[in-house]
């Protein structure tokens, strides 16, 4: 069942959000708009998260992102002022989507706490099985530096410790046997299905059995009728 439904979902095209749309950035003459400051963040954090959810972020570059929105390099310097802060809101741009996912995954459920913790999942499962899949969601937000105050790098421990914490208060609501080791559980699925895997298809064989083994996980604390 899991696996049909993940396939189904990952068929369906890439996000609306991840592209920009030619018209948002070019006036009807065919040249680029005087934008107010935040306009211009929201086009090249768009064009960003367009360009990472194919490829490592290590690739992206200013020409890069200057060919993908028409701005000139030298507006998008002056828009962000260093790529540390380009990062920094580039990863802020993420985590609040992800953020927003959790929500969304709470109002499927229907705030009922196992099956909002089993929908964070399959979110996950569908984003792995996805043709398009390179990096997901918060897999955007894995960095190969090594360097610890990295803005990816600390956005990404960062949401870690949201997420944890969100795991902990579904379990403790689903009045789970030992909320603590639950939420351990599924938070060391969850860090191991956002990593980066060699392929495409290592994804894919982890997207069909992520939603049943958490399931079943979920299921080995929360015994009875509420897990159905």
């Amino acid at each position: 069942m899991w696996k049909a439904m993940v396939d189904a979902l990952a068929q369906q095209d890439e996000p609306e959000s991840f592209r920009v749309a030619p018209s948002a950035i070019r006036r009807k003459n065919g040249r680029r708009p005087q934008a107010a400051t935040d306009d211009l963040r929201n086009i090249i954090l768009e064009a960003a998260v367009a360009l990472c959810y194919r490829e490592p972020i290590e690739s992206l570059n200013v020409d890069r992102l200057a060919n993908q929105t028409g701005l000139c390099k030298r507006r998008i310097y002056r828009t962000f002022g260093s790529r540390k802060a380009f990062l920094q809101a580039y990863a802020d741009c993420l985590c609040d989507r992800e953020r927003v996912r959790w929500r969304e995954a709470g109002h499927r459920s229907g705030e009922e706490p196992v099956q909002h913790l089993l929908e964070l999942f399959i979110d996950v499962a569908v984003d792995l099985a996805s043709d398009d899949y390179q990096h997901g969601q918060p897999q955007m937000l894995v960095t190969q530096s090594t360097d610890e105050e990295h803005p990816v790098r600390l956005s990404r421990t960062n949401l870690g410790r949201e997420f944890r914490a969100l795991l902990m208060r579904l379990a403790v609501a689903a009045n789970a046997v030992d909320a603590e080791a639950l939420a351990e559980t599924l938070m060391m699925l969850w860090e191991g299905a956002t990593s980066n895997f060699k392929s495409s298809s290592d994804a894919r064989r982890v997207a069909q059995r992520l939603p049943t083994l958490v399931d079943h996980i979920i299921k080995s604390y929360v015994p009875g009728p509420g897990c159905a």
